[in-house]
């Protein structure tokens, strides 16, 4: 009896490990299929520029849309062009996905910063970083039409990736993947209390 218990267990215990094993082989096959495209409908408001692009299909970033969106993404004041982060663009698709759009155009306020240009509006605005990181090409500032600039950045630091900032007043979001961290240029202290509650 007691014998029989134990081949009972054993096989009980092979059956549920040989069940997860499959399951986390299906799970892992579908996140790496090299079916799994990942897409990107982009509007540059400066440049009046298009682009929509696979960037990435399966676990594979594709070189030749990489060079698409860093000449996209280029600074539009001098035409200087840097290779940006991919993961950056992980944080748009994954964005519209959340949101419920997944085909949805992104509207592009502003990508890459040279040195340059980034002192060029550090002196007409205090809300530009002194070290931002669209000088390393790891930032984008977006907005997504029809969705409103407070639900857009809820979801964006719903992903837990990067910095997201908050420009209401300019009506747009500025997501990097820099540290986990957040901020509000032009909030009084009561709306930003509010906000974060």
């Amino acid at each position: 009896m007691l014998r029989l218990s134990a081949v009972t267990v054993l096989v009980a215990t092979s059956l549920f490990f040989l069940a997860a094993s499959s399951r986390s082989h299906d799970k892992g096959s579908r996140s790496t299929s090299s079916n799994d495209e990942h897409q990107l409908r982009l509007y540059h408001t400066h440049t009046g520029e298009r682009l929509d692009i696979v960037y990435r299909r399966g676990d594979t970033f594709l070189p030749e849309a990489e060079d698409q969106l860093d000449h996209f993404l280029r600074d539009h004041r001098t035409g200087d062009v840097k290779h940006y982060d991919p993961h950056v663009f992980d944080i748009l698709s994954d964005l519209a996905v959340s949101l419920g759009r997944p085909n949805t155009e992104i509207d592009i306020i502003c990508g890459y910063r040279t040195p340059w240009s980034n002192e060029f509006l550090r002196a007409r605005s205090s809300g530009v970083a002194q070290n931002s990181l669209h000088m390393q090409a790891h930032a984008i500032d977006i907005r997504i039409p029809g969705v409103d600039t407070l639900t857009l950045r809820n979801a964006a630091m719903a992903l837990h990736r990067g910095g997201v900032g908050y420009y209401p007043r300019s009506g747009f979001v500025h997501v990097d993947t820099g540290r986990i961290r957040t901020w509000c240029y032009g909030c009084s202290h009561a709306q930003a209390t509010a906000i974060d509650q």
